[in-house]
């Protein structure tokens, strides 16, 4: 891959997919493969325990973090929700010093 910068403009390229858009311009290589029937359903997948285990912690996260919005925006619409000035102020010093 390439990335030249000329003016105020960047140019990437990439000769893999350089080659394979002259390829696709090809008719015959556009209907190789179709002449082949595949069956339905053949393909499968199958997870792993610990894949499993990460969808379902990641779920957890999820509706962890939409209960905890939900919470703020009702504390917030009923006016509930307080910040300390110190807090703020301390975060706005933060951001700044990154």
């Amino acid at each position: 891959m390439n990335i030249d910068r000329v003016d105020d403009r960047v140019n990437i390229s990439n000769q893999g997919i350089d080659r394979s858009q002259t390829v696709q311009g090809n008719e015959s290589a556009r209907s190789a493969g179709k002449d082949r029937e595949i069956a339905a359903g053949t393909d499968s997948v199958a997870l792993s325990s610990q894949a499993n285990e990460l969808n379902r912690l990641a779920h957890n996260i999820e509706l962890s973090r939409a209960n905890r919005l939900n919470q703020v925006r009702a504390e917030i619409q009923s006016g509930a929700y307080q910040v300390s000035a110190d807090d703020l102020v301390q975060k706005l010093i933060d951001s700044n010093l990154k």
